[in-house]
């Protein structure tokens, strides 16, 4: 909940960002040379910020500065005129330098940005819905279910699910072998391993064989 002191200065900053750049910028100055004071637009050796903006040349029409000023320092009202606060006149100041720094980015800015983003998004989407098959206007509807409307990149759960198989499959074949694969494939005649072998085989012979051959 904004507090009085909160609003107080709320108004003294919209009253301030109202004014010309060259009366804010004379403003600062006179903050410098003056005895800035409030309650009145000048009195004795004292001067109010307006005043103070425009004896260095700043000056400007009405406006609702002055009262928004009174207001803050708790005066407004009340016929009192007293010399401002070092506190008064820091607030002043900042207040006055930060409505003269350059504009960032508003929420207004980055609302109209992130809409037209959305819009394209919806673009984009149409033209694939216009293009693409019942399976994959299935598998489009199912996604929306499944996330609420979300675009979601696997790519990297897929890369590693990738990895992870092949790692697997890996320490499988070396815990396992080879000797499945003859097991499995290794097709023998039902009389192999009944042939008799001879106990010496004679090479002599063999070699005098192909000799004469």
């Amino acid at each position: 909940m904004t507090t009085p002191r909160e609003q107080a200065v709320a108004e003294l900053r919209r009253s301030i960002d109202v004014l010309p750049e060259r009366t804010r910028k004379a403003m600062l100055i006179g903050l410098g040379n003056n005895t800035v004071i409030t309650g009145a637009f000048g009195g004795g050796d004292g001067a109010c910020p307006m005043l103070a903006a425009h004896r260095e040349g700043g000056r400007t029409s009405a406006c609702s500065f002055p009262e928004a000023w009174d207001t803050f320092c708790g005066v407004a009202g009340r016929h009192i005129v007293r010399p401002a606060t070092d506190y008064e006149v820091l607030i002043l100041r900042r207040e006055i330098e930060a409505s003269l720094e350059p504009a960032g980015p508003t929420l207004f800015a980055e609302a109209i940005a992130e809409h037209q983003a959305t819009v394209q998004a919806r673009a984009r989407e149409e033209v694939l819905v216009q293009t693409e098959t019942p399976a994959e206007t299935e598998t489009r509807r199912r996604r929306l279910r499944i996330t609420g409307g979300e675009r979601l990149d696997l790519s990297e759960a897929i890369s590693e699910h990738k990895t992870t198989a092949r790692s697997r499959r890996g320490r499988e074949a070396e815990s396992t072998g080879l000797d499945w694969l003859f097991e499995e494939t290794l097709v023998l005649p039902e009389d192999f391993g009944d042939e008799p072998v001879a106990d010496d085989f004679d090479f002599d012979a063999a070699e005098s064989d192909l000799a004469h051959n």
